[in-house]
């Protein structure tokens, strides 16, 4: 496995404690490179990462000739409990809604072993595992993805109709294979949303495509630039990912918390109700 599971959050008094609960984003550097490697094989794509400050973002995306104000913008929710039993489950419920009224739901496993996953999942329509990289760190996440209506996405938003109406039958039996005993998808609260504004494109001295996410979290936005590639082809783009950030002088900083870790705790949970 990528990464250990990050400790349960404690309870004192009844209410919820989540100092055993802070996590760092990525797990410990690997000590060689073909560490790293050895993981694309098992996964279908890789996708490299770099985290950047508002103002440092917003120099390198227009270094690399993108321009934020055209691009696209989505709301971004995230269901777990009131005390993080998702997240410290290593499951992670995430819902998207775009200004173009699309709208996505998405059940992530966060860290995940490729090698214990079933194989029918894997061949299912929508399912992916994803080798993350951030600098040296890295972790590997299983995702099931479906596009429910989005009437329905509002209506749950909303906390008119009950959560569960969001995913497929084979979200929900993921969810419950995964998630602690107890935890169901209806005693779920939404957490967020954060707005996310989004662009896509390519940049001299990459050949794959390029998004850069600016994510408005309360205080300290950041912005996310990364690179999806396929698996086959992720030797040589990590290889080269390093030298092109150097290239258009972006500066990545360390990131302690994953972006669902830092919308989970900056965010006030709302009961789903439906």
């Amino acid at each position: 496995m990528c990464l250990q599971a990050p400790a349960r959050p404690v309870t004192a008094g009844g209410r919820c404690s989540l100092r055993s609960h802070v996590t760092p984003d990525f797990g410990q550097p690997p000590t060689a490179v073909p560490a790293v490697l050895a993981f694309p094989a098992a996964c279908d794509t890789v996708e490299l990462k770099a985290v950047l400050t508002e103002a440092e973002g917003r120099r390198a995306t227009a270094s690399l000739g993108f321009d934020l104000g055209a691009g696209l913008s989505r709301q971004v929710y995230y269901l777990d409990t009131p005390c993080l039993e998702l997240e410290a489950a290593g499951v992670i419920v995430r819902v998207r809604r775009s200004g173009d009224a699309r709208a996505d739901v998405t059940m992530r496993l966060r860290p995940s072993d490729p090698a214990a996953l079933d194989p029918g999942l894997r061949r299912h329509k929508g399912f992916t595992v994803e080798l993350d990289m951030i600098g040296d760190g890295f972790v590997c996440t299983a995702s099931l993805k479906t596009k429910p209506d989005t009437t329905m996405v509002a209506e749950v938003l909303a906390g008119r109709t009950p959560p569960s109406t969001l995913f497929s039958p084979r979200q929900r039996r993921l969810f419950q294979t995964y998630a602690p005993p107890g935890v169901t998808l209806d005693g779920l609260a939404l957490f967020g949303p954060v707005l996310v504004r989004w662009v896509t494109g390519t940049a001299r001295g990459w050949r794959h495509p390029l998004t850069a996410q600016l994510w408005e979290f309360p205080g300290e936005p950041v912005l996310e630039l990364s690179s999806k590639v396929a698996a086959v082809r992720a030797a040589a783009a990590v290889a080269r990912w390093p030298s092109f950030l150097i290239r258009h002088q972006v500066v990545p900083r360390q990131a302690r918390h994953t972006k669902s870790q830092t919308v989970l705790r900056h965010s006030t949970p709302v009961p789903a109700r439906g």
